[in-house]
């Protein structure tokens, strides 16, 4: 089980196995402020992963047993796509989320993809490229568009970007197809 214990200074990652977990609730309503309603799943659905889903891993992000972030990610064959990280607001601006990422992608064993914001989209977006590109993320050099995660919703013009450029480029459209089916129920 990846990152069930792992630790950095000060930080400890505890993965959330179900709802009933210890720092389900309050990780639930972090992920619910930090993302606008079209960039995840309703609540509902976000605490059914945690019950159902295997491919699903939720990490608790803790400093002094508190919680400050969380990150989830699918484990896919071949790759894992990291959906979603966040830290608690008054904690931004002091390099924690990058801490997280690279402790991440050290305890990788396979490549990691993430979705990102246009930068000519969104002045939010260039600054997170920007961010992805100093911890060894690429942009992968096809069109992506985001399923929505609501019926009725919009598809929404993103970035893939990835750890390993090689990698998601020659299996773009596979990456894209486990995302979607996986992660969005499309096809």
């Amino acid at each position: 089980m990846l990152f069930l214990s792992s630790k950095i200074p000060l930080m400890d990652f505890i993965r959330i196995l179900s709802s009933a977990d210890k720092y389900a609730d309050e990780l639930t309503e972090l992920y619910l402020g930090a993302f606008s309603e079209n960039q995840r799943h309703t609540k509902e659905d976000f605490r059914h992963l945690l019950d159902t889903n295997k491919q699903f891993n939720c990490n608790a992000v803790l400093m002094n047993n508190q919680l400050i972030g969380f990150f989830h990610f699918w484990d896919f064959d071949d790759f894992l796509f990291l959906e979603h990280i966040a830290i608690e607001p008054p904690l931004r601006g002091h390099k924690l989320g990058e801490k997280v990422i690279k402790l991440v992608r050290s305890l990788a064993a396979k490549p990691l993809v993430i979705e990102v914001e246009q930068a000519e989209n969104s002045v939010f977006g260039a600054r997170r490229i920007e961010f992805y590109r100093r911890l060894g993320f690429e942009i992968v050099p096809f069109e992506y568009l985001q399923p929505p995660y609501r019926v009725g919703e919009d598809y929404i013009p993103l970035e893939m970007m990835s750890d390993d450029l090689e990698f998601a480029s020659e299996n773009f459209e596979k990456i894209k197809a486990k995302i979607y089916r996986q992660v969005y129920g499309i096809g």
